[in-house]
């Protein structure tokens, strides 16, 4: 039999099941922080350690959502980070560059690191990807001729057409309105950060 819990570890544990029910992903500690007014993030790892202690939730070490629920179907979702701007030098999936996360149903998901990027314009509607969009990408550095790649130039990421030629790298857009873009593939800044592997609308 579970320890009880008292009234503000309850409050807390409700909160972190709510969330995890109702958009498939645990909330982090600063976001705990914040619903409850506790300035230290220390405060808030005590309160889940708590709530670990006594058997109602578990955690992995390391990973900013990791709670889990005890005795609780498991919601077959994965958080899916969505990068806002890509500074330069920096790495993709850098907590700087996160602007958020989706949960997605796992099994629509291949194997390895994806992460999400919304689309402005429309340079890739032909491809059926338009404006608002944001598409899923796994994360990988290359990419076979044809294929629809993340591509990272300096601080900007840009969805494109992969075409590799002599010492350059062709990044075609699937809109007749708009030129490709080359760049050289020695270019300081500048790699493929992944392919594009599904696409979420909101309608």
């Amino acid at each position: 039999m579970k320890e009880k819990l008292t009234r503000r570890q309850q409050q807390i544990f409700d909160y972190v099941r709510k969330v995890i029910k109702t958009t498939g992903i645990p909330p982090t500690i600063r976001e705990i922080g914040q619903t409850f007014k506790i300035r230290s993030t220390n405060g808030v790892r005590e309160s889940l350690a708590v709530l670990e202690k006594k058997g109602y939730i578990k955690r992995k070490p390391y990973l900013s959502r990791s709670i889990e629920l005890v005795d609780e179907p498991v919601v077959p979702f994965e958080p899916i980070p969505v990068l806002g701007r890509v500074a330069a030098g920096m790495p993709i999936l850098a907590v700087e560059n996160i602007d958020g996360h989706f949960a997605v149903d796992k099994s629509f998901l291949p194997s390895g690191e994806v992460f999400s990027l919304r689309v402005t314009g429309d340079s890739m509607k032909d491809e059926g990807i338009v404006d608002g969009d944001f598409v899923l990408v796994k994360k990988q550095d290359s990419a076979r001729k044809g294929e629809v790649v993340v591509a990272v130039i300096g601080e900007e990421a840009t969805v494109k057409k992969f075409y590799p030629e002599r010492g350059k790298v062709r990044l075609q857009p699937a809109n007749p309105a708009f030129g490709p873009i080359i760049v050289e593939k020695s270019t300081p800044g500048f790699f493929i950060a992944g392919k594009v592997v599904g696409l979420m609308r909101r309608m």
